[in-house]
């Protein structure tokens, strides 16, 4: 399950798609998500135009220059802003992607020992780059912090043990402490009862 952003990011609407489902639907209509979205994939984010924009790197960019006063995204064309683009790259091309396949229910075992390999790897990396930072490119929380959170510890998706990792474990009870992380939990916890999980790994 995902979300779908609708409109502005100061005026919005959020709806829900159970990507379990197959075809994917909106939770409360569902209408088969492929109609909404030609890509059939989540997040995806419709202008008040009508235009959308899709694939998340892009879409974290889009709504923090829509609201620059928030620090989300440093500003264009200076270094900060490399690094952070340089870490939502990373996270989605190489911790996004290994997690994936790691908790699909039907990927053989073999397979996810050669995931669960190449994810110590990246979190071991983000370990020893977190050792005297509390997020990703400093002091101030980013749209990558953000992406990573959600990548490595958001039940009841993500369920494996971040112990071994001290820092990353850190990291994620930081982030999972901010306000918005609490007004996140009340939209999406009321819409789990209506989704057919599959039974993840422990």
């Amino acid at each position: 399950m995902a979300s779908l952003i609708a409109n502005d990011c100061a005026r919005h609407e959020i709806r829900f798609v159970d990507i379990y489902a197959q075809p994917h639907v909106l939770i409360d209509d569902g209408k088969a998500w492929v109609s909404v979205s030609p890509k059939n994939a989540v997040p995806a984010l419709r202008l008040d135009l009508g235009e959308w924009l899709t694939e998340i790197g892009v879409i974290l960019q889009y709504i923090a220059d829509r609201a620059p006063e928030s620090g989300l995204l440093p500003e264009a064309g200076s270094m900060a802003r490399y690094r952070v683009l340089e870490w939502l790259s990373y996270v989605g091309s190489d911790v996004h992607k290994t997690i994936g396949l790691l908790f699909h229910p039907l990927m053989p075992e073999a397979a996810k020992d050669i995931r669960r390999q190449n994810l110590h790897r990246r979190l071991s990396y983000i370990e020893q780059h977190l050792a005297d930072l509390p997020y990703l490119t400093g002091e101030r929380f980013t749209v990558a912090d953000a992406y990573l959170f959600v990548m490595i510890g958001r039940r009841p998706y993500f369920k494996f043990d971040l112990s071994p990792y001290p820092n990353v474990f850190r990291f994620h009870a930081r982030v999972a402490s901010r306000p918005s992380f609490a007004s996140f939990l009340g939209l999406i916890e009321p819409v789990l009862d209506k989704v057919r999980l599959p039974a993840f790994p422990r």
